[in-house]
This record gives structure tokens, C-alpha cells and sequence, in this order.
């Protein structure tokens, strides 16, 4: 009886502590902050890369000039822009500046660069999604200052 108890009570935290990590880990430490979203898309070679640029929507009126994407892959890449929403004025282009890579199908070398001037100073948060995309993660950075951002496309 004694086992029994053990066991059941060894469930009953375990369920404790995972329920509980889980609620911690879902927390977003911005979530009473609105954020304006600057959302373009490109294609490098089929695959649709979508960069995600967002900034505390109170800073919105401070930005002087358009947010500055570019997107550096390798020069034997296709690369387009193939749409720019957004709230605020923005510019993309592609630069076909990395080496060239003889096989494009083990992986495709991009690079994210996102600039957002402004008159004031606040912090950025850029995140790239998209088919074939490899460990896509959360870049944080300034505004006034270039984040740059290293991924892979693989599988193209």
C-alpha cells in the first residue's frame, strides 16, 4: 500500500511541475506592450522567407525614415521581394553578395539585415519564418543600429 502511495504521489508532482513549467514557459514578458510589425517576404530559390521586424507601437510616429530590409544570399541564388505590408514606410532589396555555393540543395547561406532609424531609441525584435528554414530564432536589437541575422535554407 505504501508503493502505491508513493508512486501516485510521484505522479501528482510530476504533473505539479510539469503544469507549472509549462505556464512559466508560456509567459510573454511583452505581453502588455503593443508592438507595430513590419512583415516582408522574400523567395530565395522557391523557398518563401518572411523576416518579422516588430518595435513598441508608441514609437511608431519616432521612425524618420523607411525600415531598411536586406536580404544577402549567395550569387548563384534566385532571389525576389515578393510583398511589403506594413504599417510604416519600408524598403527591401537583395544584395547577391556571399559566395557562390556549388551545391544550393544542402543549404542556402541568408543572411537578415534590418535597420530601423528612428529619433528615438527603443529595442527591436526580428524573427525569419519560412519553408526550409533551419533553427529559425528571435534576433533583439536597437533601433539605430543594424541587427543582422545568419540562417540556413535547407533542403531547396
Amino acid at each position: 500500500m505504501g508503493r502505491l502511495r508513493r508512486f501516485a504521489l510521484g505522479k501528482l508532482l510530476f504533473t505539479f511541475a510539469f503544469g507549472f513549467s509549462t505556464f512559466v514557459l508560456g509567459l510573454d514578458a511583452d505581453a502588455g506592450v503593443q508592438w507595430c510589425e513590419e512583415d516582408p517576404v522574400f523567395m530565395v530559390n522557391g523557398a518563401l522567407v518572411d523576416v518579422t521586424t516588430a518595435f513598441p507601437a508608441g514609437y511608431a510616429s519616432t521612425v524618420k525614415e523607411p525600415v531598411a530590409f536586406e536580404l544577402l544570399v549567395p550569387s548563384n541564388a534566385i532571389a525576389v521581394v515578393v510583398s511589403l505590408p506594413g504599417a510604416v514606410p519600408m524598403t527591401a532589396k537583395i544584395s547577391r553578395v556571399l559566395p557562390a555555393t556549388g551545391l544550393l540543395s544542402l543549404g542556402v547561406p541568408v543572411v537578415v539585415k534590418v535597420t530601423v532609424n528612428a529619433t528615438a531609441s527603443f529595442d527591436t525584435k526580428t524573427k525569419v519564418t519560412g519553408t526550409y528554414l533551419w533553427l529559425s530564432s528571435t534576433a533583439y536589437g536597437k533601433s539605430n543600429v543594424t541587427t543582422q541575422v545568419k540562417y540556413t535554407l535547407i533542403g531547396l
